[in-house]
């Protein structure tokens, strides 16, 4: 809190359509929301993952929606990705093996942020994730 009474952290939502473009989109918005925080290229390369495993193993990739919020404080920065459900299961990390393409997404953000974890929500999962250090 400032000596004002005010609080430093600052919330912002998105509601994006499950379609490609949107993981561009949210890129953009999350690089005006942080502006220069030093933390901006871990969310960046985090909340591209997880908006593109939304895209691909959720209803919203087949015509539904994905929300976005963001969370800043001077010490971190939290990152929501909220899908419409649809999946046979939760969100996991795996082993891809070494010559698959696709399955490393969680591995990315299990690497880069500090802590993440999966909730369920009805009818999707919100997948989180925080990366740390000051402004």
């Amino acid at each position: 809190m400032h000596a004002n009474g005010t609080s430093t952290e600052r919330l912002e939502g998105m509601l994006v359509p499950g379609v490609e473009r949107a993981v561009g989109d949210v890129r953009r918005w999350l690089r005006d929301f942080l502006e220069d925080d030093p933390r901006l290229y871990d969310c960046t390369v985090c909340v591209s993952e997880l908006m593109t495993n939304a895209l691909r193993y959720t209803d919203s990739g087949r015509g539904g929606q994905i929300l976005i919020k963001v969370f800043a404080a001077p010490e971190r920065v939290r990152v929501e990705v909220t899908d419409d459900g649809g999946s046979r299961s939760a969100p996991r990390l795996r082993d891809p093996g070494g010559t698959e393409v696709r399955g490393r997404g969680l591995l990315i953000v299990d690497a880069m942020a500090a802590e993440w974890g999966v909730e369920r929500v009805d009818p999707g999962h919100r997948v989180w994730f925080v990366v740390s250090g000051g402004r």
